[in-house]
């Protein structure tokens, strides 16, 4: 086998990237955009030792678990890469993903609408084109709406194109149960704020850190908690799969005392308040803290104490911690940290099953009970995970 060599496979299986998996000769040809069915023709574009790259020409036969995907985009724009498989066949696939790293104590998956469900999204913007990189270069695609997208963000993407953005940089757009928030990185004149101005949905534009029209915030409710947002502030993209994983997460306090490290704008610690007689948020965001502040605030909360800094400080004694740190997982201080502290329950929200996996072996003062999936991201590769620990 080499490189332009043209073969029809039959894809026998698939995974959670979006690649059908086949075999020449038993050797394995991994092929995005297939689904397993699949029987396709193939160019093969990459030898290695292991396996070799597949791209399609055409396909002969389409699988059951393939769907038609409308969105003109899909096949450079990468952000969709489950786009062209079932719903059903996409939480099989994460599901098989999250058993094989995490074994029994994998309990599912939890799962809601597929499409318009992010309120959140950021475009980069080149001569005035707004867009997404392309998945392999950086190359603009641009865009005019998003099927991930809630539709009122939708909206809004039309006005931005009526509008000189030459001497923008990056546009970030947040939806919020009272309206949408803009944040332009670079200039944009008067005369273009005011055509956007015309979107009735806009009620907030920052400018380089500068509110320059309307709210300082828009406000998100999960429940019966309100959370005031501003423009660099964390929040779930996902409302309604973030609130059953915070419901989930209170089902599993233990004790009286939460610490709620990487807390952002306390939106996990002010949820789980009315089950604690005292918690204590840390983080190391001014502007989460701002925000956390304004939270505590207008949803009445009186035990609840945040600490500007960072989350390896802390070293009082917690019946529970929580922890939601980004992508790349807990620092070996924070583990070092936790470990030290011997919490009656550790409470662990990932966004990234692998570096998870990695901090459940550090973790050696606790032991997993329970490991599930939120499928935060639907269409995409990614999932979020809700992991228990006690202690030993």
């Amino acid at each position: 086998m080499k490189v332009n060599d043209i073969y029809e496979i039959n894809i026998i299986d698939d995974n959670h990237n979006g690649n059908g998996i086949g075999k020449i000769n038993d050797f394995p040809v991994f092929v995005k955009g297939t689904v397993r069915g699949d029987i396709v023709e193939v160019r093969i574009v990459k030898v290695l030792k292991k396996y070799a790259v597949g791209e399609v020409i055409s396909f002969v036969v389409r699988s059951d678990n393939y769907v038609s995907f409308v969105c003109p985009y899909y096949d450079r724009c990468g952000g969709c890469m489950l786009g062209h498989i079932s719903y059903e066949r996409e939480i099989l696939l994460k599901s098989r993903y999250l058993e094989r790293l995490f074994g029994n104590a994998f309990k599912g998956i939890t799962y809601f609408d597929r499409f318009n469900y992010r309120n959140k999204v950021k475009f980069h913007v080149v001569n005035g084109k707004l867009g997404f990189y392309d998945e392999s270069s950086n190359d603009l695609i641009c865009v005019s709406s998003c099927m991930l997208l809630d539709e009122k963000i939708n909206d809004l993407i039309s006005f931005l194109l009526k509008t000189n953005l030459c001497d923008v940089k990056e546009l970030v757009i947040r939806k919020g149960d009272n309206g949408l928030l803009l944040y332009v990185s670079g200039n944009i004149s008067f005369n273009n704020l005011e055509v956007l101005k015309e979107c009735n949905s806009l009620i907030s534009i920052y400018v380089n850190d500068d509110l320059v029209y309307g709210d300082s915030f828009i406000v998100s409710s999960l429940g019966n908690v309100k959370y005031f947002i501003n423009h660099k502030a964390f929040f779930q993209v996902n409302n309604k799969c973030c609130y059953h994983l915070y419901d989930e997460i209170k089902k599993n306090i233990l004790g009286d005392s939460l610490l709620d490290l990487y807390c952002g704008i306390a939106s996990i610690g002010i949820y789980v308040s009315d089950v604690c007689d005292r918690v204590v948020g840390v983080e190391v965001n001014p502007e989460s803290v701002r925000c956390a502040r304004e939270n505590i605030k207008a949803n009445n909360i009186d035990n609840y104490e945040i600490i500007l800094g960072d989350a390896s400080v802390v070293s009082d004694s917690f019946d529970t911690v929580v922890v939601d740190p980004p992508r790349s997982g807990l620092s070996k201080s924070v583990i070092k940290n936790i470990n030290s502290m011997k919490a009656k329950r550790l409470i662990y929200v990932s966004c990234n099953p692998s570096t998870l996996k990695r901090d459940i072996e550090l973790l050696g003062n606790y032991d997993v009970i329970s490991i599930k999936g939120f499928n935060m991201f639907p269409c995409t590769k990614h999932v979020e995970c809700l992991c228990v620990f006690d202690c030993k």
